[in-house]
C-alpha cells in the first residue's frame, strides 16, 4: 500500500469527495475481479461489486489503519461475497465430477477449429480462462476464496487470516487443499498440464463456434496482442515446469479484470448524491 494512497484515504475520511473518488478508482478493479472469480457470472459480479463499494464508502470512517487498506477492503468484500454464496446455496454448483463429464463430452468428435489468426489465439485463451474459472468454481467457497486471495492477489497467510477471520495456519491449509484439488483435476484432464490428456483448448473453441458463439466472443476482455503474446509466454513457461507446478502457473496467468466503464459514473453519482451517509 503506497503512502500516496494512504494520503488520499485520510483526505477522504475528512470529507474530500475527490479524494474518495480516487480511492474508489484504485480498488474497484480488484473487487470486481474477486467477485467475478468467486461468482463466475458477469452480471452478479457487477451487482455485488457495486454493493461492496457502497459498504467501503459508507464505512470508510471505520478504517483505523491497523492493517493495510487492501486487507480491510478484501475483508469487507470476502464477507459480502461468502454471505451471498451461502444465500444461493440452493442453486446447484459445479463439481469436479460434473465438470469432468462436460469435458469428456466436448472432446469426443470435436470439429476442427476454423478461426483465423490472431482471433484464434484469443479464442484459445478465452477457453483456457473459462476452464480455469470453472475449475475454481468446483472448489468449496471457503477454499475458493483462499486460493483466489493467495494465488491471484498475493495475500500472505497473515493477511488472509485477518481477511477471513481464521488463523494463518488455517489459511495455509485451505490454500494447500485448494491447490492440490486443482492440480489433481487439471492433471487428469487438461492437455496443457499433461500432454497425454485428450482435452485441448481448440476442441472447446471449435464446439463453441459450432454452437453459434462468435470468434472471439463479442464481450471478450482480451486484447489481440496481449492474448496471443500472453499465451505464447505461458506455453513456453509451462514446458519449464513440472506437471504439479503447471496448474498454479496457469491459475496465476490471468489478465487483469477491468470493471465496467459505467462503474466510474455510477460511483461518482453515488458519492455526490448525498443518498448515503458517507462521512461521519
Amino acid at each position: 500500500m503506497t503512502s500516496n494512497l494512504e494520503h488520499y484515504i485520510r483526505l477522504a475520511k475528512n470529507g474530500d469527495q475527490e479524494a474518495l473518488s480516487l480511492v474508489v478508482s484504485r480498488i474497484k478493479d480488484n473487487i470486481y475481479g474477486l467477485a467475478l472469480r468467486m461468482l463466475n457470472h458477469t452480471e452478479d459480479a457487477e451487482d455485488q461489486t457495486h454493493e461492496i463499494l457502497i459498504k467501503v464508502i459508507t464505512h470508510l470512517s471505520d478504517y483505523r489503519e491497523e492493517s493495510a487498506f487492501t486487507t480491510w477492503v478484501y475483508q469487507i468484500a470476502c464477507n459480502h461475497l461468502l454471505t451471498k454464496l451461502k444465500q444461493k446455496a440452493a442453486r446447484p454448483e459445479l463439481t469436479f465430477n460434473t465438470f469432468g463429464e462436460i469435458i469428456s463430452t466436448v472432446t469426443i468428435d470435436a470439429p476442427p477449429l476454423e478461426c483465423s489468426s490472431p482471433e484464434r489465439g484469443i479464442m484459445l485463451e478465452e477457453v483456457r480462462l473459462s476452464c480455469m474459472q470453472a475449475a475454481l468454481t468446483c472448489l468449496e467457497k471457503d477454499i475458493r476464496v483462499a486460493v483466489i486471495l493467495g494465488e491471484t492477489y498475493g495475500v500472505t497467510s497473515k493477511e488472509g487470516a485477518v481477511i477471513l477471520g481464521i488463523t494463518p495456519e488455517a489459511f495455509r491449509a485451505r490454500l494447500s487443499r485448494g491447490r492440490k484439488s486443482l492440480q489433481k483435476f487439471m492433471g487428469g484432464h487438461c492437455g496443457l498440464v499433461n500432454k497425454n490428456n485428450t482435452c485441448k483448448c481448440h476442441q472447446h473453441a471449435a464446439v463453441a463456434i459450432s454452437r453459434g458463439e462468435s470468434c472471439p466472443k463479442k464481450d471478450t476482455i482480451l486484447l489481440k496482442d496481449v492474448a496471443g503474446e500472453g499465451r505464447e509466454k505461458l506455453l513456453a513457461h509451462l514446458d519449464e515446469l513440472t506437471e504439479i507446478e503447471r496448474t498454479i502457473a496457469m491459475l496465476r496467468q490471468y489478465p487483469e479484470y477491468k470493471s465496467p466503464e459505467s462503474f466510474s459514473n455510477i460511483i461518482s453519482d453515488l458519492i455526490h448524491s448525498g443518498k448515503y451517509n458517507i462521512f461521519n
